[in-house]
């Protein structure tokens, strides 16, 4: 029973209480609540249609459970996307939603990050932005050849905004250190521009609204960072730090509580993969850590070089808006 005891404190630290956990249980397999303590003690062997029930439910694999200390071994959950069913993309959302709202829940929880482009939460307040995403990520996995504003008629836009303004609401209630580089804004920049030049926008009025969008990224994220918080109700913590050190990829470690961790590490501009094995997250938390010693830390303090940071940044904008309006 050692495992199936092992499988429970698993799934105890994705979930922010243990109610929570008696409760999905209980709802999920159609049993008491006794019949659910006894399962979590190793007292009840749950049966193999149980055990399926409960790796779909959450997300977990047979690997995860025997592997899941192990520092050989390192299991990551993947989720594919195909945006020619947008069942799977919305699957997709639903599961870092749940995440989210999971790690929101949690009474202590902290969201560390490395990026070498704009974080994609920021992008959730600006869908039409964030959309440009996703039309080049299609445009390179399906080959599809069709504009962007053909694309953005084509996808379920109040389906998804949605869940991007939950998974927004969330993020704003989680504690988050980001680490970005003065290049952070170019991936954007390079997409806005190659795309523009290739005829793929219909008339300049629609990138030259998404370099508004961006401009109007930038300032909120210059006003957490001037606060040092999120601008919410409970001035939820927010630091900025910039790295002079090209950063190779894009992580998100989150802790929820004690000592539990959670690591993704961002796939293919919209993808991702994550796992909760405690000795990759250890060594990524050291990794972030590491990184924060060599950067400089913008937010609510560190005017001359917050202002400069967020000026280059805009200066880049102007200078694409200005050859579009010219062209």
């Amino acid at each position: 029973m050692e495992e199936q005891i092992r499988l429970f404190e698993i799934i105890k630290s994705k979930i922010p209480n243990k109610h929570g956990l008696t409760d999905s249980i209980e709802e999920l397999l159609k049993i008491g609540t006794d019949s659910v303590y006894r399962r979590i003690r190793g007292e009840t062997e749950l049966t193999f249609s149980e055990l399926q029930k409960i790796c779909e439910k959450f997300n977990l694999s047979m690997d995860d459970i025997f592997n899941y200390q192990s520092s050989r071994s390192v299991i990551f959950n993947h989720t594919s996307v195909d945006f020619l069913n947008t069942d799977s993309y919305v699957n997709y959302l639903l599961r870092l939603l749940d995440e989210l709202s999971n790690l929101k829940s949690a009474p202590e929880k902290e969201m560390l990050s490395t990026w070498q482009n704009i974080p994609f939460y920021h992008f959730l307040k600006y869908p039409e932005l964030y959309f440009l995403n996703l039309y080049a990520w299609n445009s390179t996995i399906n080959r599809e050849l069709v504009s962007y504003n053909n694309f953005c008629n084509s996808i379920e836009k109040d389906r998804i905004v949605s869940i991007y303004e939950k998974m927004h609401n969330a993020y704003l209630s989680i504690p988050s250190k980001e680490i970005w580089t003065s290049q952070s804004i170019d991936t954007t920049l390079r997409l806005l521009e190659h795309y523009y030049e290739i005829g793929a926008f219909e008339d300049k009025k629609t990138v030259l609204f998404l370099l508004d969008q961006l401009s109007n990224l930038l300032d909120t994220v210059k006003k957490y960072a001037d606060n040092g918080n999120k601008g919410n109700e409970i001035k939820t913590p927010f630091s900025l730090y910039v790295c002079s050190v090209d950063l190779e990829n894009n992580f998100i470690l989150t802790r929820n509580g004690g000592n539990h961790s959670s690591c993704h590490i961002r796939l293919f501009t919209i993808n991702s993969m994550s796992t909760d094995n405690a000795f990759f997250c250890y060594e990524a938390t050291k990794l972030i850590e590491d990184l924060i010693s060599k950067s400089t830390l913008i937010s609510n303090s560190s005017t001359k070089e917050r202002l400069h940071f967020f000026q280059l940044a805009n200066n880049k904008i102007d200078t694409l808006r200005n050859n579009i309006k010219s062209s």
